[in-house]
């Protein structure tokens, strides 16, 4: 059972974006005024614990659940505080969208070259789509789209100069048919989730037999590990808004839980934000990871780096 802490007034969080793809105001500080309504859970995955601390970032902890060992947040934002923190989260004014989109091409990129292996065309839904951007390369592709996001902003700019159908989410709510769309996508969303064995839940529920779930997620703790030996203060768990950090085993255990088969994890394309120092760090890094797991066969998976997971709603050919 959750339960209501107390409320905190974040006035400076910084954020950084460095190899990871997060969405937030690029290299920006982001300076906010909004009150934080907390509250105390349950492992999100198991709920058999409340977690362990691990690590603190300013006023925020991450904790590991010692039954499953999940990493999550705790205390956390309510739902309602989660809904107003992330109106704010994107960028605003033309320049900051197209840098946004420029900095998550090649993730967009790589990752409808791997839908076009899957199949050709279909129906996809994007859930955390952002402004739009992946949802037009696959429409130019062919595909039917549509998209689940949160920030209004975001969703204006989607419909209005993309033209694209985009849904407020959450999409657990949003009542689509079962066995309705043929691939389902999300970058860096399901760490932003309070629950997210209900979004797969979901993800699983609406994909056809035999359709794609591809999940984008950043994995965190083994170079926070690393910077907190060398007693290097950092941000990188990005908390608040990030509510929790996946591993490849972690989640793989979750999707099979759900009834998800066949994943496969790759690592492929980095963002390219706008500074030039954390651009040429990403691209180094993302470099990197990409020729070690080439040269693995595709068997090593470095970690701290973002990573890519595929899996499919039972068997297909």
């Amino acid at each position: 059972m959750s339960g209501i802490l107390k409320t905190i007034q974040i006035e400076e969080l910084e954020t950084l974006y460095t190899n990871r793809g997060d969405v937030g105001r690029i290299g920006e500080t982001l300076t906010m005024g909004t009150d934080l309504q907390m509250e105390e859970v349950d492992c999100p995955v198991c709920e058999a614990s409340k977690g362990d601390p691990l690590c603190r970032e300013g006023s925020f902890q991450m904790v590991r659940c010692p039954s499953c060992q999940f990493v999550f947040l705790n205390p956390r934002p309510t739902t309602e505080s989660l809904l107003s923190f992330y109106q704010d989260y994107l960028p605003e004014g033309e320049s900051s969208i197209e840098s946004w989109g420029k900095m998550m091409k090649s993730v967009f990129h790589r990752a409808a070259t791997l839908l076009g292996q899957y199949r050709k065309d279909g129906r996809l839904l994007d859930v955390g789509t952002g402004f739009g951007f992946f949802l037009t390369e696959m429409k130019n592709k062919g595909w039917e789209v549509a998209g689940v996001e949160i920030c209004r902003k975001a969703i204006d700019y989607a419909r209005d100069v993309l033209g694209l159908t985009v849904h407020p989410g959450p999409a657990e709510k949003l009542g689509f048919p079962d066995n309705y769309f043929d691939a389902v996508t999300g970058f860096y969303v399901i760490e932003h989730l309070p629950h997210p064995m209900a979004f797969l839940r979901e993800c699983y529920r609406i994909l056809k037999p035999g359709g794609l779930l591809l999940l984008r997620y950043p994995h965190t703790t083994p170079i926070k590990n690393v910077l907190h030996f060398f007693g290097i203060r950092n941000r990188l768990y990005d908390l608040p808004a990030h509510l929790s950090d996946f591993s490849p085993k972690m989640i793989q255990q979750c999707l099979e839980k759900i009834g998800f088969r066949k994943c496969q994890h790759l690592i492929g394309g980095y963002t390219r934000p706008g500074d030039r120092g954390k651009r040429a760090a990403s691209i180094l890094f993302g470099s990197v990871s990409e020729a070690v797991f080439f040269l693995s066969r595709k068997k090593l998976l470095l970690p701290g780096v973002s990573k890519t997971v595929l899996a499919h709603k039972g068997n297909w050919s």
